[in-house]
């Protein structure tokens, strides 16, 4: 399914959902939820199957980020190399422009918009789906 990422609910029972093109809302539960949470307005592509609970619910397995304001983001692990930052994903990029508060978050799961040129990336925007 394809759709943008809703974070929803209160505090003490936070809800994640899909909203998906002809389609009601549907919520997301799982090991990912939390990551797709962290996703609010981005859209994604989401497989996996039916949860047990609640009712129509979404157990997610996998999913790719398809755009975050409306550009496609690298997605990676951030780790230190020889005093610069990379990002380990499906191409290794060093980063470049590197906001104050990413470099100290070596093995910290992200996404990055930015521009690319060559094995280096230039940081615009980013966010943190999961804290090692």
């Amino acid at each position: 399914m394809v759709g943008e990422v809703v974070a929803g609910g209160v505090a003490e029972n936070p809800t994640t959902s899909l909203r998906v093109e002809g389609r009601g809302p549907v919520t997301l539960v799982g090991p990912l939820e939390a990551e797709l949470r962290r996703l609010n307005g981005a859209t994604v592509t989401v497989a996996g199957g039916l949860a047990a609970s609640p009712p129509n619910a979404f157990s997610v397995s996998r999913y790719e980020i398809v755009s975050v304001d409306g550009a496609r983001p690298f997605v990676g692990t951030l780790f230190s190399r020889a005093g610069e930052l990379w990002l380990a994903g499906p191409d290794t990029l060093r980063l470049a422009s590197v906001p104050s508060a990413l470099q100290s978050k070596s093995g910290t799961k992200v996404w990055i918009v930015g521009r690319r040129s060559g094995n280096e990336l230039t940081v615009q925007s980013y966010g943190i789906l999961r804290e090692p």
